[in-house]
């Protein structure tokens, strides 16, 4: 497995009268090559909950393992989570400094220990991994990027690294439709091509339809669900009783169903969705 997680507890404010348990008895495995959607209403327990998994929070009780090491472990330093497990917040563009995104993407591997050769290779190739081009970009300002581009360049510092985890807090908002699907195939790219195992924190619930193999729902600090975006999202008033919704393709075929059409409400995604619906007019159109 690639991460373990064990009743794991986060108990914010602990002993004060501000006590609020963020994690309640939370326990996982991830696999090695894992596509995780990771979803909850605001306050659930995510972003508590990745930030344990490259131990930028300590937990209150339980155990974390990434590659076979308790990342919870004191004795472990820092930079040696830094090569398990890579993270990239909202809105990560906010954070690029340097003056060209050589530099820029080469500060991490930088600090944590990588001698020059080992850098300038993955520099090259975290940028090209993210699908821009080294040559064009590399002595740019990352200031003269679009947003989509900086973003990009924002995931290749992190994956300088070497990660074999790549967690990522909502990692397409506020981009546009393109910009948005070209940061998310970038992903799936990654975890596809390269192997990366990929834990996906999105509101969106057609990324992670679309992405995702396995979805994770948090609720008041507990993981109450953790299956197939098919069985996640078979169930639309088990999620709307969390403040959640599903995703537009299955909100279509359920309103089609409810208006009495005649289809089949499985389907999760947009192209599912698309396809039951043109199905439909098809056998309509040849009875005609």
């Amino acid at each position: 497995m690639s991460i373990e997680v064990r009743n794991l507890y986060h108990t914010y404010a602990q002993g004060t009268v501000f006590s609020f348990d963020a994690l309640k008895d939370v326990s996982f495995d991830v696999g090695a090559h894992d596509f995780i959607g990771i979803i909850g209403h605001t306050g659930s327990g995510k972003s508590t909950l990745i930030q344990h998994i490259n131990r930028l929070l300590l937990p209150t009780k339980g155990t974390i393992v990434v590659n076979g090491k308790d990342i919870t472990s004191k004795d472990l330093p820092m930079k040696e989570i830094c090569k398990r497990v890579g993270i990239v917040f909202q809105y990560p563009e906010q954070q690029l400094f340097e003056e060209t995104v050589y530099k820029d993407v080469a500060f991490g591997p930088k600090n944590i220990g990588f001698s020059e050769e080992e850098i300038e290779k993955n520099v090259k190739e975290s940028i090209e991994l993210v699908g821009l081009d080294y040559e064009a970009v590399k002595d740019q300002s990352p200031f003269d990027l679009s947003g989509g581009q900086k973003r990009r360049v924002a995931i290749a510092g992190v994956l300088a690294m070497k990660p074999k985890i790549l967690i990522l807090d909502e990692p397409a908002s506020g981009l546009d439709p393109m910009g948005r699907e070209e940061i998310l195939k970038s992903i799936k790219k990654l975890n596809a091509e390269v192997g990366i195992c990929i834990l996906l924190v999105s509101h969106n619930m057609d990324d992670v339809a679309d992405y995702a193999d396995k979805v994770m729902v948090f609720n008041k600090g507990e993981l109450v669900m953790y299956d197939t975006p098919a069985k996640v999202f078979a169930d639309s008033a088990f999620l709307e009783g969390m403040s959640l919704s599903v995703p537009q393709g299955k909100k279509v075929l359920e309103m089609l169903r409810d208006k009495g059409m005649d289809v089949d409400t499985a389907p999760y995604t947009s192209a599912g969705a698309i396809e039951e619906i043109l199905s439909k007019f098809k056998a309509k159109a040849d009875k005609a």
